[in-house]
């Protein structure tokens, strides 16, 4: 219990000082430097129209205090008004969060799905031809970034085979299962193979230290199979550093989620990102900042929580301290 109200004290922490650090830096990089509301409503508003929106949003006091209106307006779902959309931040951003979250399972559980297997096979085969094959595949994917495997896959599968559609129209799984299929499985990939990479490269190499471990070897030396000892000894003891990874790469998803949101045309947070920062859209660009980091922050935990279901040593020794 005092891990957790430890690790929840810096999510607080981590949370107050990027949210807070956006609303300043977007104030301070305004076309018009203390005039937010000018800015947010564009040159031909008038006068009256600025001073309802400054008073609305208290945006003339100091940076302390509109952060702490915002964010009490943030816990009852007031994010505030987009006024390049003259929409309600709240109502523009529900039809985009789904398309992110879809996204970032799929690329994420398919990069596990596709890493675990090739990662444990590639250490018990160590320097085999299979070994060998996968860390260049490994290696080349890792070094090839959204920006150009998007644009490839789009034009092999979209433009010359016309597997699938140019817009993402099917949002929806329970819309309609194909579409949706259709519309996530190329973007999905474009995530998934890089992360993929990465995941193999890491757990690889934990698992070919552990598979020397004094306990593998009296496993195998007790009559042990083989599998057992791959499947439950050695993965077990070495998936630290992949669960760490997860929550590290994280943060580079919703970096490729920006790229590819836009190139595929899905109407997700990441675009919206783009446009608001585009559009010096306050409210918006706050908002989009506050979810993608308490997503980030809260995986972070459950991944650190994690490891004390893992490994009962960890939880025995956060008991004791």
């Amino acid at each position: 219990m005092r891990y957790f109200l430890q690790r929840l004290f810096q999510f607080v922490i981590v949370f107050f000082l990027v949210t807070f650090g956006v609303l300043v830096f977007m104030r301070i990089g305004l076309n018009k430097p203390g005039d937010p509301a000018r800015t947010m409503l564009g040159g031909t508003a008038t006068d009256e129209q600025i001073k309802a929106v400054t008073d609305r949003f208290h945006l003339n006091s100091n940076y302390l205090t509109q952060y702490w209106y915002w964010l009490r307006g943030m816990f009852t779902l007031d994010f505030g008004y987009s006024q390049t959309n003259n929409l309600d931040v709240t109502t523009y951003l529900k039809p985009r969060v789904l398309p992110t979250l879809f996204l970032g399972i799929y690329a994420t559980v398919g990069a596990l799905v596709i890493a675990v297997p090739v990662a444990v096979y590639q250490a018990y085969r160590r320097d085999s031809a299979f070994d060998k094959i996968g860390s260049f595949f490994s290696f080349a994917l890792v070094s090839i970034p959204a920006l150009v495997l998007a644009p490839l896959l789009s034009y092999l599968f979209i433009i010359r085979l016309q597997w699938f559609p140019r817009l993402a129209s099917k949002i929806y799984p329970w819309e309609s299962l194909s579409g949706h299929f259709k519309n996530f499985l190329l973007p999905s990939i474009v995530l998934m193979l890089p992360l993929a990479a990465v995941y193999v490269r890491l757990l690889r190499a934990d698992m070919v230290q552990t598979l020397q471990a004094d306990f593998v070897t009296l496993a195998s030396a007790k009559g042990v199979s083989p599998r057992r000892v791959l499947w439950s000894h050695a993965l077990r003891n070495s998936l630290f550093t992949l669960l760490t990874n997860v929550g590290v790469q994280l943060g580079g998803l919703v970096g490729g989620a920006l790229v590819v949101e836009q190139y595929f045309n899905i109407k997700g947070m990441g675009s919206l990102l783009v446009v608001g920062i585009l559009s010096s859209d306050l409210f918006t660009v706050q908002s989009v900042s506050a979810i993608l980091v308490a997503t980030v922050v809260t995986v972070n935990l459950l991944v650190d929580l994690s490891y004390a279901v893992i490994d009962p040593r960890i939880r025995h020794a956060r008991a004791l301290s």
